[in-house]
């Protein structure tokens, strides 16, 4: 390595060291499982490296790693409903238990606790049915405490847009976990009633 790659590299590093932890806990929100998120993150990294001479110096690095970050999450996000859809797991639910990360296992739980990062089992579940654009909106500003801003350079569109979809996800997230609050609530009284 020559002293201009490696000169390169220690000014990446530098730079996009702070940054790092924070991406990874976007990553793992929006993924689910930590090997997926750590692989989501090195991706991120190895993009912003090679496109490290693209970067303009002065402007918000962190919305311009998130926005690399929520691109490769969106791509791989619709590469695996395409494999998901060719494997067919609703015909067979041994499948579907196989493809399962530990984390997804975890909130399949029968008690359905809280999930050990904070989330309780219905906000995760609800949360995951959200389209991937939302879905990534939501992480970054309730769970990583992006500005509009920053969420807007991060997913390339506008301020309003950032805001429009946080106000629909938001909706989308109440109302199901409303929906999940009522059949529980349907289905405790129906078993008292039964036990009486």
């Amino acid at each position: 390595m020559d002293a201009r790659q490696k000169t390169r590299r220690e000014e990446f590093t530098k730079a996009t060291g702070p940054f790092v932890d924070g991406l990874f806990a976007a990553a793992l929100r929006m993924a689910g499982s930590r090997a997926e998120a750590e692989d989501l993150v090195q991706e991120t990294l190895l993009h912003a490296y090679q496109s490290w001479d693209r970067f303009e110096s002065g402007t918000n690095l962190r919305a311009w790693l998130h926005r690399i970050l929520v691109n490769g999450y969106i791509t791989a996000y619709r590469r695996k409903k395409r494999e998901r859809r060719a494997l067919d797991i609703d015909s067979d639910p041994g499948r579907r238990t196989m493809l399962l990360t530990s984390s997804q296992e975890a909130l399949e739980a029968p008690d359905g606790g809280v999930h050990s990062r904070g989330l309780g089992r219905v906000l995760t579940e609800a949360l995951d049915e959200l389209q991937p654009e939302f879905k990534a909106v939501v992480v970054m500003a309730d769970l990583c405490d992006l500005s509009y801003r920053e969420i807007a350079d991060a997913m390339g569109c506008p301020m309003g847009t950032v805001m429009s979809r946080l106000h629909r996800a938001r909706r989308a997230l109440a109302q199901r976990v409303t929906e999940a609050g009522y059949v529980h609530e349907t289905v405790t009284e129906a078993r008292a009633q039964e036990a009486a």
